[in-house]
């Protein structure tokens, strides 16, 4: 990335709403209608300023929800918004998802969104390893990503082009070229299904 989450981060969410529109491919609807609302423990890792879990925890109150983030610009953004909604179901705290400062087998679910491909392999790999470390036998991952488009359309491809611009040269296409298959097994993970959309996929994995 090519600049500072610290810097971008009042403005985030309209960033967001411009990538991410709303309607039936809106992939954040996606990652929500996965998660059940039931009594369990779910991980947003790098949460930013909680983009994927605020819906979810003012619509599903069953669900306790611990975002983690190292940017304290992005979270103070998602406190607020914990604040303005008056929500008791959700905790941001300032972690690094590679010092990762939970029990082992806590949570039931986990959501890793957009930062996977920002990271060397090294680092990827020991977020995905702690995050293996700190799910539950069979819990589940969501991981939201991008993908090349697989349609010539002009938005998702401008859009594309837009998102390649302001990502890391080397990072990301190379984030692009894995074969996510192995990428994920490598890190004790198997993908259960793929959910693509314009130029974003959604994986749900299964703890092996």
């Amino acid at each position: 990335m090519k600049f500072s989450y610290n810097s971008v981060a009042l403005v985030f969410d309209i960033i967001d709403k411009i990538f991410f529109r709303l309607g039936k491919n809106n992939p954040r609807k996606a990652i929500y209608n996965l998660i059940p609302n039931s009594n369990i423990n779910i991980l947003d890792v790098c949460t930013g300023t909680g983009s994927n879990v605020i819906k979810i925890a003012k619509d599903k109150p069953n669900v306790k929800i611990t975002g983690i983030d190292n940017s304290q610009g992005m979270l103070s953004v998602g406190l607020k918004k914990i604040s303005k909604y008056k929500l008791n179901n959700i905790n941001f705290l300032l972690q690094d998802a590679v010092d990762m400062q939970f029990e082992n087998k806590f949570f039931d679910y986990a959501v890793i969104s957009l930062i996977l491909h920002e990271m060397d392999k090294n680092t990827a790999y020991k977020t995905l390893q702690n995050t293996h470390n700190v799910l539950k036998d069979n819990g589940k991952v969501i991981i939201f990503e991008f993908i090349y488009p697989e349609n010539n359309k002009f938005f998702p491809n401008l859009a594309f082009k837009l998102i390649k611009k302001v990502e890391d040269d080397n990072l990301f296409p190379e984030f692009l070229s894995y074969d996510k298959e192995k990428y994920f097994m490598d890190n004790g993970f198997k993908i259960e299904k793929a959910h693509k959309f314009q130029y974003t996929v959604i994986y749900e994995l299964v703890k092996l």
